[in-house]
């Protein structure tokens, strides 16, 4: 019976550890493009200082699109008593940057929007899958994230951004 209590410790310890070191993400040192072709530091995104909502789609992603559209429904209600803003990294490559571009202005996306043609921001992140979502507190330090959609999920999306007034 102990060593299964320690084992339990041990496993409970690990977690811990892990979930401890992976909240202290910060932003790593990669380079993006806005649609207009300027480059510049992923880093340059906390300028101003508020929390951010980093969501990963790209255009041939259902969810991913679902997500976005989700976000843009509620963008305005929560900006009322929010200060935080919303930046969709499109994973497409070069040829299918101009769709992203295209699909963010038709579907009026009220969003930040910025192109990891290469992916390397994508690599860097240890995003594996999308629609990946993080939250970034006013440091720039990743506080949440999540994998895939499901609809109604904004509302934990919401919950976290509220913590970090």
């Amino acid at each position: 019976m102990q060593s299964v209590m320690r084992g339990c410790v041990l496993v409970i310890s690990l977690v811990l550890l892990f979930l401890n070191g992976f909240s202290q993400q910060q932003l790593p040192d990669v380079t993006v493009e806005n649609p207009g072709g300027d480059r510049y530091a992923i880093k340059e995104v906390m300028n101003d200082s508020v929390p951010v909502v980093l969501a990963f789609w790209a255009t041939t992603c259902k969810p991913c699109i679902q997500e976005l559209d989700a976000l843009s429904e509620v963008f305005e209600d929560w900006r009322e008593k929010l200060d935080f803003k919303v930046v969709a990294v499109s994973t497409d490559d070069s040829r299918a940057a101009l769709r992203a571009r295209s699909m963010a202005e038709g579907r009026e996306w009220p969003f930040e929007l910025l192109l990891d043609k290469n992916q390397e921001l994508k690599r860097a992140m240890n995003v594996n899958s999308i629609p990946f979502l993080f939250i970034l507190d006013k440091t720039g330090k990743v506080v949440y994230s999540h994998c895939g959609y499901t609809p109604g999920a904004e509302a934990e999306v919401l919950n976290v951004l509220e913590k970090l007034k």
